[in-house]
């Protein structure tokens, strides 16, 4: 039997962690910028972007989401952490492995809710700016649940591995 190719998933989840890094500081950036402008245009010129506002608000949504699927993938998310502190420290890699069967069964469950709302939104024909449709910067909901499903649902699988490789181990 093969072994799964841990090492290349590693190296795309790494190259995939410092794009996402540079979206986020790029976005973050462009936030700051464009918040500056429209207030040196309205305190000075007594003017600004009429669709400033709007860029902005889901800019931080952008800059939300995907900082909520860049801390997930650091391991850095908001969670409960009852059942570890319930059950023995032997058994802290089986419930890892459960709760995070259980963040990517709710992650899953938010790709659903999140990409009907986006349908919706697109049957609708709202525009947010300009001509831009409002569903594309709402895109941003599913794309980041599925991350998150995504990097919840690999560390179920690296962790079902670890448990039977140390398994394995124990064996005589």
């Amino acid at each position: 039997m093969r072994p799964l190719p841990v090492d290349e998933m590693s190296q795309i989840e790494g190259l995939f962690g410092r794009v996402e890094k540079w979206v986020l500081v790029l976005l973050l950036g462009f936030l700051i910028g464009f918040a500056l402008l429209q207030i040196i245009l309205r305190n000075f010129f007594s003017t600004g972007f009429v669709w400033g506002d709007s860029v902005l608000r889901h800019s931080v949504l952008w800059i939300s989401f995907l900082g909520a699927a860049r801390a997930t993938a650091e391991n850095k998310h908001i969670r409960i952490d009852l059942l570890p502190r319930l059950f023995p420290t032997n058994t802290a890699g089986v419930i890892a492995v459960v709760v995070d069967l259980f963040s990517c069964i709710v992650s899953l469950a938010l790709i659903y809710a999140s990409w009907s709302f986006v349908s919706n939104e697109k049957m609708a024909g709202t525009l947010a700016f300009g001509q831009t449709p409002l569903w594309w910067l709402q895109v941003i909901f599913p794309f980041s649940f599925t991350v998150m499903a995504v990097r919840f649902g690999s560390r179920v699988v690296y962790g079902i591995i670890k448990i039977t490789r140390g398994a394995q181990e124990g064996l005589p």
